[in-house]
């Protein structure tokens, strides 16, 4: 987490309110990318032959996002209620999923946009590259923006700490 680069603001708003708002629209996204998963399984076929690889494969892959998205879900409902009561150990596993999440579509998208240059497939035009790296720059600013709030929040608990010790009624006296 050292080397996510550090935001000291969300626009002229807070870390804190960033944080809220990123866990707010993730959490809208990920319940609608949820009811397309639903609506895609609707749409496949419901018995399947030992033949028909491609169902499988969709199958596999609707199942996969579906489970992702609910993770996500979970995990930024547990974020939200971490920068809401400023407890750093509840944002954490969103930062360490948000991160294993834009490195995989970054190399996906890496991925992707190769093979499509390299076999000269004219079906992808421009603006869909457009679109997904737009997306990958907003998710990556999300990410800096709740580990900037988590580093934040660690540092001041921290801090709190050392003041702790030092006014501690056992060493008060010692000190001078």
């Amino acid at each position: 987490m050292e080397n996510i680069p550090r935001q000291t603001s969300f626009g002229c708003f807070s870390l804190k309110l960033g944080s809220i708002f990123t866990a707010l629209l993730i959490i809208v996204y990920s319940v609608l990318a949820l009811a397309q998963c639903l609506a895609v399984l609707n749409v496949l076929p419901s018995r399947l032959s030992p033949e028909d690889t491609d169902a499988m494969v969709s199958y596999g892959v609707v199942i996969t996002v579906t489970a992702v998205h609910a993770i996500t879900l979970f995990i930024t409902a547990v974020m939200l209620v971490g920068v809401l009561r400023e407890k750093p150990h509840l944002i954490k596993p969103w930062v360490v999923w948000t991160s294993i999440q834009v490195t995989a579509s970054l190399l996906i998208f890496v991925f992707w946009s190769t093979t499509n240059i390299i076999s000269h497939s004219g079906e992808s035009s421009l603006i869909l590259y457009v679109v997904e790296f737009l997306c990958l720059t907003i998710r990556f600013y999300m990410l800096m923006l709740v580990a900037s709030f988590y580093k934040q929040l660690e540092e001041g608990r921290d801090e709190t700490e050392r003041l702790r010790k030092l006014i501690s009624p056992e060493t008060w006296y010692s000190s001078a």
